[in-house]
């Protein structure tokens, strides 16, 4: 880990005891086979990493009925599709991971971990590619689609696709798969993403969608949602997420949750052949004993690299894949009742945490701070005249004594495993808030992710500060972390509202992307939500991978998910 560090850097004195902090607590929790469960992955139901936009707000006066454009694009996933034109031909692979999902329940996430394991088995409505420089609309079961007005879609589907039991992937495959999300006594995970959808209709050639309200990038919201038989998923649909088919590029051969997954090409695929013979994920919870796997040649591959091991695997020769995920990490602040509820006191927490110190003390310098606001800089949504507030603790300390906050006990919520480093960041952002004269205590409860879940789901009392990670994976696009902080949202609301926000909302709902006028809403939803302060957004998190010489082919998409279908083992 490298410390960029300036003799003339007033804080470096705080950067430095940090970065020492950080490299203790990691490695005593590397150093133990019985550690407190420190890097378990977690495989969330409908998790933080779900980004799901749900219900906003109602819509201006409807504008004139745009002129009819048809949207498809032919990208496919890049050069490497040539490494899969022969299914199986790239041997077996062996991945270790830190967690296997409890279920393959297609509508439960959209972002990693859930979907790295889930999204090969599925044919999605529409297909984000982001395995580019990029991130394009392609088709999927779909393979083309016009706007007919403000509210309603016209989806024409691709003929021939059929499921393995012999239902065909047609309007009502599509049809009840999307009323399935829609239904809320089935608890979709997506379902906030698609709630803007009001009816499903049978064409000639493919289905008809109509919104509630406008929303002008549906498509690109559809490459989260998987089309499933809808007899077979009918019967049973618990016991179809432990054994589902689909028309991905890959099937389930064999799967024991919560421990391995066996993945195999599809010969019934829609998305062209994977290269693998296989894909096993194993389960291999600490870090350092997954570490200690690649390294030994158990694996082929390993997910969620400890920061402290980059260096020597490197070393070894093993390659290491790292890019920045878009996933924020972001600390809720309790804004309906108590001391956080003023403005005042949420604008001196952001002054009091030094987000490029957490970075290099946490993440090794791998992580992009965050600019103030939830998207960065790589993203659709990103405003680059917002800032975020200067690192300042005597002017945080100023502030909450205007407030009249003193004294204040305050509790933080984290999960343990769910993000790399989750628990080493509320204890290293708990230390900078409680250095503040007027903050008394920082209580960190770092919980069980089914007890994390339960507070974010709203079954149990969440506290005045609650960290975890908003992804916008598959879309990278800003709009669906956005919308998360619309009054009454209904999924995981933290009690904001502010109608100057939910009117810009509906603004960039309204807006064609690409377009001036969804930049202006995007940056005027940015520079509410630095002024407001309803989360703390800290950085958007690393990805870091590592995999043997033998792997060819390897890459993480834009939404953190390996393109499977073209790895190959030498």
């Amino acid at each position: 880990m490298q410390l960029k560090s300036r003799t003339d850097d007033p804080n470096r004195g705080w950067r430095l005891i940090l970065v020492v902090m950080a490299l203790a607590l990691v490695a005593a929790a590397c150093g133990s086979d019985a550690g407190e469960d420190d890097t378990a992955e977690a495989t969330e139901d409908s998790a933080p990493e779900i980004e799901a936009p749900d219900e906003a707000t109602e819509a201006d006066e409807e504008a004139d009925d745009p002129a009819p454009t048809e949207t498809a694009s032919e990208t496919d996933r890049g050069e490497a599709g040539d490494a899969a034109d022969t299914a199986g031909s790239g041997g077996d692979i062996v991945v270790g991971v830190g967690a296997i999902n409890p279920d393959l329940d297609a509508f439960s996430a959209t972002s990693p971990p859930r979907s790295f394991y889930a999204y090969p088995v599925w044919s999605l409505m529409t297909r984000v590619d982001t395995l580019g420089d990029d991130a394009e609309i392609a088709p999927g079961v779909a393979e083309s689609w016009t706007r007919v007005d403000d509210l309603t879609w016209d989806f024409t589907l691709r003929e021939g696709l059929e499921f393995a039991n012999g239902e065909p992937v047609d309007a009502a495959a599509v049809i009840y798969s999307i009323n399935f999300v829609l239904d809320a006594d089935n608890e979709a995970g997506i379902r906030g993403k698609l709630s803007i959808i009001e009816t499903v209709e049978e064409t000639d050639d493919g289905v008809r969608i109509t919104m509630n309200e406008p929303e002008a990038i549906l498509p690109r919201l559809l490459g989260a949602m998987p089309i499933v038989p809808p007899v077979l998923h009918a019967e049973d649909p618990a016991a179809f997420t432990l054994n589902p088919i689909g028309t991905g590029a890959f099937m389930v051969e064999e799967f024991t949750p919560g421990e391995r997954l066996v993945l195999v090409p599809n010969p019934n695929s829609g998305q062209g052949n994977a290269a693998p013979a296989s894909i096993t994920f194993e389960l291999i919870p600490e870090d350092a004993a997954r570490v200690a796997a690649l390294q030994a040649g158990d694996v082929d591959i390993i997910t969620k690299v400890p920061i402290d091991s980059v260096a020597s695997l490197e070393s070894d020769g093993f390659a290491i894949y790292d890019q920045v995920e878009p996933r924020t990490y972001v600390v809720d602040l309790f804004t309906t009742e108590g001391p956080l509820a003023d403005v005042r006191v949420r604008q001196a927490l952001a002054m009091a945490v030094d987000a490029s110190a957490l970075n290099e003390g946490i993440m090794g310098g791998r992580g992009l701070p965050a600019d103030g606001q939830l998207a960065p800089e790589f993203m659709s949504g990103y405003c680059p005249d917002v800032e975020a507030y200067p690192y300042d603790p005597a002017a945080a300390d100023a502030l909450l004594a205007e407030a009249g906050a003193t004294n204040l006990e305050l509790v933080f919520q984290s999960s343990q495993g769910f993000l790399l480093n989750d628990s080493l960041m509320a204890q290293a952002i708990g230390e900078q808030i409680n250095s503040l004269e007027n903050v008394a205590s920082v209580e960190i409860q770092a919980m069980e992710f089914s007890n994390f879940l339960d507070v974010f789901h709203g079954r149990a009392d969440r506290a005045d500060l609650y960290a975890w990670g908003m992804s916008s994976s598959p879309f990278v696009d800003a709009s669906v972390q956005l919308e998360r902080l619309v009054t009454d949202y209904p999924q995981h609301n933290i009690g904001y509202t502010n109608s100057d926000y939910d009117a810009a909302f509906v603004e960039l709902r309204n807006s064609e992307e690409g377009t001036p006028e969804r930049q202006a809403a995007f940056c005027e939803l940015a520079r509410i939500y630095r002024e407001d302060v309803p989360q703390l957004a800290v950085m958007a998190l690393p990805d870091v991978w590592a995999a043997s010489t033998e792997i060819q082919g390897f890459a993480v998409d834009q939404a953190g998910n390996p393109a499977w279908e073209f790895v190959t083992h030498g």
